[in-house]
Order: structure tokens, then C-alpha cells, then sequence
């Protein structure tokens, strides 16, 4: 099943097994930056076959990430192989990636927990586990057994980034309400999409005032003033070394330099955010639109596709005072909207959606969204003994805590 045809598929086939069999999956650890590259093929195809997507677990993505955080992790990253949920396919598929560290549930909780792998540099923007469509319920099931069968509890494992209403969340409600040998608490925070209308008329009918969209054109006319404005994606004609060096220099410019956490502000983070893009770019998985001045850059955005969607990745705008007042980034944010409905090459056939990967409170890269992404997290052990206690508590009590002390949290 290639992308486009994974764009067009509709609504999940319901499993055959209520939340999946776990005699049909087993569970394999990997620990090492070599084991992971041993298996790059087959996670290759389950990340093209995933039932949801995400880049960011990718190795192209990940694997120049984990390269440079190896120091600093105890990986236990774990490979679920098996059959599909209707007993259909190979035993030895690979059916499930879960890229976990292992850490403290925090430094005041000395409980051991397996939580959802990130990298150093923090560019690991969504956390959601790469699960083959149609066996979802069984690769949960075969790590409730794994997680079960484990000989040195207690040990507490973390999903996060599970999105609202797709097929893995309702696998894995399935899962911890029916496996009652497993406890859990759950959580739920808020980003936001950038979905597909009719046209960029309807769109920006539901999203911005007429008062809104007058400020925007006054703007636009204000950037014209300081000479030819140009937007453009990337084309393969372009050279690329320049423009990514542009976008990186163009953040660390930015505030994100001043604070240290642009991508040239991270310790050899230029280059291997450069090799990223240009990765990307190669399988024709890059979008980045820039807008220029003349032949000034003064906004830029990217996005990784991943049909049916895509994925912001990295926004930087010129700050400075002639353009800054202008606001480069929301008009940016303007025509990338126009041409998400007006050029249907811009992102690729079949992208519907755009996931900003931005907090809720973020005012710049939400300036212009259609929906709330609900995404939710689970704290899950077995029943019984330290883990449990734990695992029902610890949200309370982090509740109770100042920001700083909970912000150490691995939740």
C-alpha cells in the first residue's frame, strides 16, 4: 500500500479481535544505535504502512537525532512483530515500533518508567508509536504481554502524542479497559490542524474576522512598500545548500537564537538539522515555503508530508523593525493556507491536514487553524504492588507541585 493509496482509504476497517490477540505479536528490545539501523528496512515499510502517521519516528528523521543524544540515553527500544489483526499476514511483520527511554518517572520518584523517546536537541515533535494499519490491536496486545511477562517491575510505560479520534487511540482504549490485569491514568493536551475546506474562501470564512482579514491585506500592502515580494516553495531547480542555510540562519536570528534554542544554537544542530532537510527534500517529503523581499528571505516555514497529512517542523521570520511590523510570518501563514487549496502540488496529492506541532498557546503558527488536535497520554502498569500505587497518584500529586518541579516530570 503506497501513500497515496493509504491518503485514499476512509474510515479503519474494524479489528476482528476486540483489542487484538496477543499470541500474534512478539516483542523484541533493541538497545543499540546498530540494532536499530539492522532493522531500518522493515520500519521503513511500516512507517509507509503506519495507521497514523509520523515522521518524526522515521529513521531518515530520527536515526541522525539518536546518533547525537546516545550518550545521554538508556534506549529500549522495542519492535513488535506479528500477524495482522485478521491472522493474514506473515508472523514475522513487523507490526509495531514503541521508541522508549528508560528514565525516572522523576527525580523525586525514583520509579523507573519507559517513556516515549526524544531526542536532545527537543525536535522530536510528536511522539505517537508507529503502529501497522489493520494490526493495531494486536501490537498493543502483544506489549500488554511483554509488559506483563517483565522480570524486574515495577516498571511504568508512557504513551503520549496518541491523536483524537484515530484508530490507534480507540485500539488502545480498547485495550486498557478490556486488559484488566493493567492499570492506567489518563491525560489529554491540545494542539491544533490546519485542515482542508472546499476553498481557501470557505477557509478563511470560518477562521478570521472580516476586520482580521482587511489587517492582513493592510499588512501585506505595508511589505510591498519595501520592494517585490515573492512566495515560493521549494523547487528542485533551487540550490538547496543556500536557502537551508538562509532558513538556519534566518531563526537563529530570531528570538529563538537569543534563547538558545534555535536549531544553530544546539551544539552541531546546523548541520544536522541541513542533513534532515535535505533528506527530506530527496524523497520529496520537504515543503518549505519562503517569502522574500527582493532578495531578502524574511519568512520561512516547513513541513514534513506524510499523507494524509503533514507536519510543521521548523518557522523562522525576520525581526527586524521594517519587516517585523509588517508581520512576515502571518502572511506567510496566509498564502501557505491559499496554496494548500489552490495548488494541489504545493503539499502532494491527498494532504488534507497540516499539524502545526505547536502548544495551544502559541499565537503565531495557530493564527489561522481550523480545529483542535485533542492528544492523549497514558500512564499504564501492571495491577498490583509499588507500580500501581504509584501510577494512580502521581498525577494528583504533580498537580499539587509548583510549575518548575512538575516541568521534571518524564509525563
Amino acid at each position: 500500500m503506497n501513500r497515496t493509496a493509504r491518503a485514499a482509504r476512509g474510515v479503519s476497517r474494524p479489528s476482528i479481535f476486540p483489542f487484538g490477540d496477543a499470541r500474534l505479536g512478539s516483542v523484541t528490545v533493541i538497545d543499540t544505535i546498530e540494532g536499530i539501523e539492522h532493522h531500518r528496512e522493515a520500519l521503513e515499510d511500516l512507517a509507509e504502512k503506519a495507521a497514523h502517521p509520523n515522521p518524526f519516528y522515521e529513521p531518515w528523521y530520527f536515526l541522525p537525532l539518536l546518533k547525537a543524544s546516545k550518550s545521554k540515553q538508556r534506549l529500549r527500544f522495542l519492535l513488535v512483530h506479528g500477524t495482522d489483526d485478521s491472522g493474514s499476514e506473515a508472523p514475522e511483520t513487523l507490526i509495531g515500533f514503541f521508541p522508549f527511554e528508560q528514565t525516572l518517572l522523576h527525580p523525586l520518584c525514583p520509579v523507573r518508567c519507559l517513556r516515549p523517546w526524544q531526542d536532545a536537541y527537543r525536535w522530536t515533535l510528536r511522539r505517537t508509536p508507529l503502529l501497522r494499519y489493520g494490526a493495531v490491536g494486536n501490537s498493543l496486545a502483544a506489549l500488554g504481554r511483554w509488559l506483563l511477562a517483565r522480570q524486574h517491575p515495577p516498571t511504568i510505560i508512557l504513551f503520549k502524542d496518541l491523536p483524537g479520534d484515530s484508530e490507534i487511540l480507540r485500539a488502545a482504549e480498547c485495550w486498557l479497559t478490556e486488559d484488566h490485569r493493567l492499570c492506567h491514568v489518563h491525560d489529554v493536551r491540545e494542539s491544533h490542524l490546519y485542515r482542508r475546506q472546499t476553498d481557501a474562501e470557505t477557509y478563511f470564512a470560518r477562521v478570521l474576522s472580516g476586520k482580521r482579514r482587511r489587517h492582513l491585506r493592510r499588512l501585506r500592502r505595508l511589505l510591498e512598500d519595501l520592494g517585490p515580494v515573492r512566495v515560493a516553495d521549494l523547487d528542485r531547480s533551487d540550490d538547496v545548500d543556500r536557502l537551508f542555510d538562509e532558513f538556519i540562519s534566518l531563526e537563529f536570528s530570531q528570538w529563538k537564537g537569543k534563547i538558545g534554542t534555535s536549531m544553530a544554537s544546539m551544539p552541531d544542530g546546523a548541520a544536522i538539522a541541513k542533513d534532515i532537510l535535505k533528506e527530506a527534500h530527496r524523497r520529496k517529503r520537504l515543503s518549505l515555503l519562503t517569502l522574500r523581499v527582493g532578495d531578502r528571505l524574511v519568512a520561512a516555514r516547513s513541513a514534513f508530508l506524510a499523507p494524509p497529512g503533514c507536519f510543521g517542523f521548523k518557522m523562522a521570520y525576520d525581526e527586524s523593525p521594517p519587516y517585523a511590523r509588517c508581520g512576515p510570518g502571518f502572511l506567510l501563514d496566509l498564502e501557505g493556507i491559499h496554496r494548500l487549496h489552490d495548488d494541489a502540488d504545493l503539499l502532494g496529492t491527498g494532504i488534507e491536514w497540516l499539524d502545526s506541532c505547536a502548544v495551544k498557546t502559541a499565537a503565531l503558527p495557530l493564527s489561522m487553524k481550523t480545529e483542535a488536535l485533542p492528544l492523549h497520554r497514558y500512564m499504564v502498569t501492571v495491577r498490583g504492588g509499588i507500580g500501581e500505587v504509584v501510577t494512580r497518584r502521581f498525577p494528583k500529586v504533580m498537580q499539587a507541585l509548583p510549575w518548575r518541579i512538575r516541568r521534571l516530570s518524564a509525563f
